[in-house]
């Protein structure tokens, strides 16, 4: 882009009313890396795109970021342990969901995308929001939702129509409110019917879509809790790696050997 179009995207000035190029949407985002946009009283850090119009989303205060990273901690320790080696994001991982062949860029609060797509893809669909859209298999958003209310409503619709389109790969989501203790799963029929059922605030498991894989719920819980926990002396305690003849004396270095001594050896 120039620098005279650079100079015409003024952030202070947006009219989220009128249509903007996919060139705009992108130096919005990059303007958005080096300073601070408030819309509404509330700080914006991304834009998600959707037929020329900008969407603004808002920084996430602390309670609700700790459980998105919570969530990805679980799915990334299963995508190494597991010998999945598909690749899981968050917020700032974007996707072109091409609906109706009109660029759709949104970017799931986590995502999970399988190693065969992964591994499918050109440098340019790496790097960049050109080439071919790909789409994750596996979405989750995390919000404060109550059913009935506007914001429910809206991703509801974000799930149904953007994640779960026609000619997207999503075949899972999962729409998480820690605060309400609900968790709503979204499935795709052979007939293409999105249809959603509520879970409570229970453990869930991934079924065919992420084999094996189960969120525990507590430990979301117990992520976000404000309550101090008793922290169990280790007394000198050696760890002995059930795989080799190497011993540890805590837990974070076991884990780090393990990981990166057996777990990723298997990758293929």
């Amino acid at each position: 882009m120039s620098k005279a179009n650079h100079h015409k995207l003024d952030l202070g000035n947006l009219d989220l009313k009128r249509t903007y190029t996919f060139e705009e949407f992108k130096l919005a985002n990059e303007q958005l890396k080096t300073r601070t946009l408030e819309i509404d009283g509330n700080p914006v850090d991304l834009f998600e795109f959707n037929k020329g119009k900008l969407l603004p989303m808002p920084q996430s205060p602390i309670s609700m970021e700790a459980v998105v990273h919570e969530i990805s901690r679980q799915l990334g320790n299963w995508n190494v342990y597991n010998h999945q080696n598909g690749i899981v994001t968050t917020s700032q991982g974007g996707f072109n969901f091409c609906i109706s062949g009109q660029r759709t860029i949104r970017a799931p609060d986590i995502s999970f995308i399988s190693k065969n797509i992964y591994r499918s893809l050109d440098c340019q669909q790496q790097w960049t929001f050109k080439g071919q859209p790909f789409t994750p298999i596996f979405v989750v958003e995390v919000a404060i939702v109550r059913e009935g209310c506007q914001e429910f409503n809206d991703l509801d619709q974000k799930f149904r129509e953007i994640y779960f389109a026609t000619s997207s790969s999503v075949d899972l989501g999962w729409l998480v409110d820690p605060m309400n203790k609900q968790i709503y799963i979204y499935r795709r029929r052979v007939s293409e019917v999105v249809y959603r059922t509520s879970h409570g605030w229970n453990n869930v498991n991934g079924g065919s879509i992420l084999p094996e894989f189960t969120l525990e719920v507590q430990q979301i819980d117990d992520t976000i809790s404000q309550e101090s926990s008793e922290s169990s002396s280790e007394n000198g305690q050696i760890i002995d790696c059930p795989k080799c003849d190497e011993t540890f004396s805590n837990d974070y270095k076991y884990m780090k050997h393990y990981e990166n001594s057996h777990a990723r050896r298997w990758r293929k």
